[in-house]
């Protein structure tokens, strides 16, 4: 009886000791803890990038198309904030999309400028009737295009008047006058300068800020 009744015993012992043994090795074989060592160094990464300034996106972009910029926006109410740029090239629109951390070209597309005032030089030139009309026509068009000052140049006079970080630049024209419309913000103000695309003048700055709205005419 004495032997019945201890092996049971034993055997109970026994299988505790499994039991204790296997959820001891089992915090071995877990990979969370590593798992989210990885993830915070993801996040920590992803924390400390830094994103590109006005000036090295523009660099990005005519690398690609060797024209002029007409718009560059920063985006940031998408998921990842990115950068929109226009560039007039070569009869062409370009339109590009760069990631605002690496760079990278999220999206392109090209197509065939529709320019108003380059069809009001060809439906004039076409009216003359004659080659040389349309040749001069041409040459004008090309002449009053070279003559514009380039986005960098209008960045350089814009933040001579207003300091902080250049957000958009769009080329604009009203009343026959070219100018860029430029946006800029330095943490506690923002500020819209508009510089003539033809010799670089300060046309107007308009400033928001907390206190007070200044304008300069």
């Amino acid at each position: 009886m004495k032997k019945l009744i201890y092996i049971p015993v034993a055997a109970g012992v026994l299988a505790f000791g499994g039991i204790v043994l296997a959820n001891t090795e089992a915090p071995a074989a877990n990979p969370t803890s590593t798992s989210g060592t990885v993830t915070n160094e993801v996040q920590a990464s992803s924390a400390t990038e830094k994103m590109l300034s006005f000036e090295e996106v523009s660099a990005k972009a005519l690398e690609l198309a060797d024209g002029r910029i007409t718009d560059i926006e920063l985006d940031k109410d998408d998921r990842r904030p990115h950068y929109e740029v226009d560039i007039d090239f070569d009869g062409y629109e370009y339109d590009f999309e760069f990631d605002a951390y690496t760079g990278e070209v999220l999206k392109q597309k090209r197509e065939k400028d529709r320019d108003d005032d380059s069809k009001q030089m060809k439906e004039a030139a076409s009216s003359a009737g004659t080659s040389s009309a349309a040749s001069n026509s041409t040459s004008q068009t090309a002449s009053s295009s070279e003559e514009l000052i380039g986005s960098e140049k209008a960045v350089e006079a814009a933040l001579a008047v207003v300091s902080g970080t250049v957000e958009s630049l769009e080329l604009e024209k009203d009343d026959g006058v070219s100018y860029y419309e430029i946006e800029i913000k330095d943490g506690r103000a923002e500020h819209d300068v508009e510089v003539n695309a033809k010799d670089g003048s300060i046309l107007k700055v308009d400033s928001d800020t907390d206190d007070d709205d200044n304008d300069w005419d």
